[in-house]
């Protein structure tokens, strides 16, 4: 099957999904759900194409808009976990990544996943506790540095290293789990530091940032949290359908071009985290 006829299908499948859970659910504001349709398609789909984007633009946009944090980091992260799902299985499709169990991006993958584990679990059990705004700007300042040194070392072969992979990942997934944002573009442009390519960096943190979101979701709900649905289904169904076009998009993209705009758009992910701990 052809993947333009996946993506069909897969469209038509979401949507499907979504007018039967509005049936069954109703309560929507209709000016609200398509909102949050529209902003959650366009940060998933510069979120599945450059693997950085959903939950930190997304988590103090609906902030802006008058959402209640305890029904937006739940959300996001369950959200998250359906379309990192979905961008690795089509990022495998279009052979932007290699993630079955023999592909060359298996094993940093896992590793991604595995080190999550520690990270985004200390996050969620310490988030009521620290000091966010000094923990922002350090995240921040990271990721900055971070998408400057992807665009100097842009046209450069990069040995791969596992050990930058493991403390990029539970770094990333601590500050997942604390703010709803934040994994990818430290994720993505530390693998490129560490030797994974442009394309195959963008699907790998779409597989090991729904590890990271299934994970914080489970024990977000272990202590006493809740999903919004009236949230929930727009958000997903929106993020959902842009997941083909923007895996088919960055498919077609230069790999230096992309090195260069992970970098910058990882940098501009950087200022907006240290505004944010700022102001």
């Amino acid at each position: 099957m052809t993947y333009l006829r996946k993506s069909t299908l897969w469209i038509g499948l979401v949507i499907t999904l979504l007018a039967a859970a509005a049936w069954l659910r109703g309560g929507f504001e209709v000016k609200d759900a398509l909102l949050l349709f529209g902003l959650c398609f366009a940060c998933e789909l510069i979120d599945s194409g450059l693997g950085m984007g959903y939950g930190t633009i997304l988590t103090p946009t609906l902030l802006l808009i008058g959402y209640q944090v305890e029904d937006i980091v739940p959300t996001v992260l369950l959200s998250e976990l359906l379309t990192g799902l979905t961008a690795s299985f089509f990022h495998n499709e279009i052979k932007n990544v290699e993630l079955g169990f023999h592909g060359k991006d298996f094993k940093p993958a896992l590793i991604l996943a595995g080190g999550s584990v520690i990270g985004v679990t200390a996050g969620v059990f310490l988030a009521m506790n620290l000091p966010k705004d000094i923990l922002k700007m350090a995240i921040g300042c990271i990721i900055l540095m971070s998408g400057l040194f992807v665009i100097l070392v842009s046209r450069r072969v990069v040995e791969y290293k596992n050990w930058k992979m493991l403390v990029l990942s539970g770094v990333a997934s601590f500050n997942k789990a604390v703010s709803g944002g934040g994994y990818g573009p430290l994720v993505t442009s530390g693998q490129i530091l560490s030797g994974v390519q442009g394309k195959a960096a963008v699907g790998i943190t779409s597989f090991a940032e729904a590890f990271t979101c299934l994970i914080a979701v489970i024990l977000f709900l272990a202590r006493g949290g809740f999903i919004n649905l009236l949230v929930f289904i727009p958000m997903a169904a929106g993020a959902l359908i842009s997941v083909p076009f923007s895996v088919f998009a960055i498919n077609k993209s230069n790999e230096d071009h992309l090195k260069i705009i992970i970098g910058v758009l990882t940098m501009a992910m950087g200022a907006l985290t240290i505004y944010k701990a700022l102001w």
